[in-house]
């Protein structure tokens, strides 16, 4: 291609590509892709799942710096190299919750609960009128309003994370007395539960056969 003001590259605002075009084609013009920019722009504004850790809007450039010897490769083999190495995390992973598949909670999980258990010991409850919609939690500085029955918070963290917080333990504590600790596992996702993650790493990863056994319509 002929540099000049009439070449346009469109690209996605990656910086690597950016400085390469500039470099090679200092006199053309670079567009974005608006709909890569909206889809980025709204996934991060809306998400109807329960968001929660780590979320990364490009798993294309997670996958890309797992497997950035095996890029050269056949799709196939590109393939089957992300089926091997998913099947290894799936092995090693299994075989940590089986150690413990007599918890209720995944090791992470459970030390957050106690953690948090420890820390809610330090918040003061007020709930006068007996709601369980509305029972304010006092300590650090600020005032947060714990919804039990929702499973929410005003300052949001339990929303996003789906664990109890500390300043819900202490709601909880209010709720259920001295028994509050075995209620915990309640009212958390069950998604931290052993038996989900045994249940999500005991899935199969098949391998993709050879070409010449595809059946293609």
């Amino acid at each position: 291609m002929v540099d000049g003001p009439d070449l346009c590259f469109i690209s996605d605002r990656h910086k690597s590509v950016t400085n390469g075009i500039a470099k090679a084609y200092n006199h053309a013009h670079q567009g974005y892709n608006m709909r890569h920019l909206g889809e980025n722009l709204w996934s991060k504004a809306y998400v109807l799942g329960n968001r929660f850790d780590v979320i990364t809007i490009n798993i294309a450039e997670s996958v890309n710096a797992m497997l950035i010897d095996e890029r050269k490769y056949p799709v196939a083999s590109i393939f089957n190299s992300i089926a091997k190495r998913l099947s290894e995390i799936f092995r090693e992973r299994l075989a940590y919750v089986l150690k413990y598949k007599d918890n209720k909670f995944v090791p992470t999980a459970e030390k957050i609960l106690r953690d948090n258990m420890s820390e809610g010991d330090s918040f003061y409850v007020e709930n006068i009128s007996g709601d369980e919609r509305q029972y304010p939690v006092f300590g650090s500085g600020c005032t947060t309003k714990v919804d039990l029955l929702k499973r929410s918070c005003s300052c949001t963290k339990f929303d996003l994370i789906k664990i109890l917080r500390d300043h819900i333990m202490a709601a909880l504590r209010s709720k259920h007395g001295e028994d509050y600790g075995l209620r915990a596992y309640d009212y958390s996702l069950p998604l931290y539960k052993v038996e989900e993650y045994l249940l999500v790493y005991l899935k199969s990863i098949n391998v993709v056969r050879l070409e010449s056994e595809w059946c293609v319509p």
